[in-house]
């Protein structure tokens, strides 16, 4: 693995979010138990040049409340997976109890010691299944609300759909009645420049100063539309795309083609995609799977780099940067996941078009947050799991 341990550090005098929280079991509480009044950045990367710049990461944050009736009073309860849904509801109220808004407490307080300059959430930002459009719309706005705040200023905060975030009756609509004026806002607030035409998903693209950024609605049929944006800006530093369902397809899973390109539409312009990332070194930023994971390919053409985030923090989840799987080896099914797939030779066609080019894998169940370090010749990224404030692991993506 070339992915390396980083020596420790300390931010200010903090060794532990947990031990300056008070819990008492509302979310806003803990953030305003931690965070301080001040909207104050306190800039210690001034030595960067102006061409560099961090990102606040979250994964997977499957916002929602306790009790369930807060945003699933209109739920349907005919729906076929609704066992599942409502453990999920559990699951969710959980989280949010105290374990999420102490992961977000310890992103946002690396924000305030460190320049950072927006917030990156990497889709299914909400849990959905409210089956009543207002519904909806509030917990989107619930949850903006609540994942902004802890944040210095009035930082720029982006996000990729997710399937979660248009799950229900109406709420694919109003998820995009949402999404489609707020993300051409906080863009034009990060970029500094009007957008010549709103944002319109299935595909969003900008520059930050000289990298190009490309947002996808992954279930979507859009590889060829990647390729042709990546083509055309040819001058692009670094190029990111940013996707809920990974490109690279997750190896412990049984839906293994729920993924960037829509299943079984990306077959024939994978290859193309694969090409047009090694080419130009690009980096993809995905969610979905729960896990944190990284995947470095290589191949005659160049090498690409894949990097999935979760902050989706369970009770069950790992506490540490402790690797489940860490060589290319490695990247095969667990025999559990295996077990489900009815087409085998179907899901190790999946891998194998993967593991010939894979030259590093690292994959755990852990959860956490993330800050993406962007430089003129590299780019990281620092895995801090659950609320740490120091890195479990930091990753080369260039």
């Amino acid at each position: 693995m070339k992915s390396i341990q980083r020596r420790d550090f300390v931010i200010g005098s903090l060794t532990s979010l947990g031990s300056l929280i008070a819990l008492n079991g509302r979310a806003d509480a803990v953030l305003s138990a931690v965070l301080p009044e001040t909207n104050a950045v306190a800039d210690v990367s001034a030595g960067l040049n102006a061409l560099a710049y961090n990102v606040a990461v979250l994964g997977d944050t499957h916002y929602d409340a306790e009790p369930e009736s807060v945003y699933h009073s209109h739920y349907d309860e005919s729906n076929i997976h609704s066992k599942v849904q409502h453990a999920e509801f559990k699951r969710n109220g959980a989280m949010w109890r105290e374990r999420c808004p102490k992961l977000l407490a310890a992103s946002a307080a690396l924000a305030r010691q460190n320049k950072t300059d927006f917030i990156l959430q990497l889709g299914d930002i909400i849990q959905g299944d409210c089956d009543h459009v207002p519904t909806h719309q509030k917990m989107l706005d619930d949850c903006i609300k609540m994942l902004k705040k802890p944040y210095p200023g009035d930082m720029p905060f982006l996000t990729v759909v997710g399937n979660h975030d248009f799950r229900g009756k109406g709420a694919r609509k109003a998820y995009f009645d949402f999404a489609h004026p707020f993300m051409t806002a906080e863009i034009e607030k990060l970029t500094g420049k009007k957008r010549k035409k709103p944002v319109n998903y299935p595909i969003v693209s900008f520059r930050k100063g000289p990298d190009l950024w490309i947002l996808c609605d992954f279930e979507r049929a859009m590889l060829n539309k990647i390729c042709n944006i990546i083509d055309k800006d040819a001058t692009a530093r670094h190029v990111f795309i940013v996707t809920h369902g990974p490109f690279t397809t997750y190896a412990n899973t049984k839906s293994y083609r729920w993924r960037l390109g829509g299943g079984t539409r990306a077959l024939e312009s994978r290859q193309r995609l694969f090409d047009t990332l090694s080419k130009r070194r690009g980096i993809v930023l995905s969610g979905h799977t729960h896990s944190t994971t990284y995947y470095r390919f290589e191949n005659s053409l160049g090498s690409f780099c894949e990097f999935t985030g979760n902050s989706v923090w369970t009770e069950k989840s790992p506490t540490d940067a402790t690797p489940k799987n860490s060589t290319p080896e490695e990247y095969t099914p667990a025999e559990r996941f295996l077990k489900m797939i009815r087409n085998k030779d179907d899901y190790y066609s999946e891998i194998n078009f993967f593991k010939p080019s894979l030259k590093e894998y690292y994959e755990t169940r852990a959860a956490g947050h993330y800050r993406l370090k962007v430089t003129e010749k590299s780019v990281e990224m620092e895995f801090y799991p659950c609320d740490a404030i120091t890195p479990g692991r930091v990753f080369k993506l260039k």
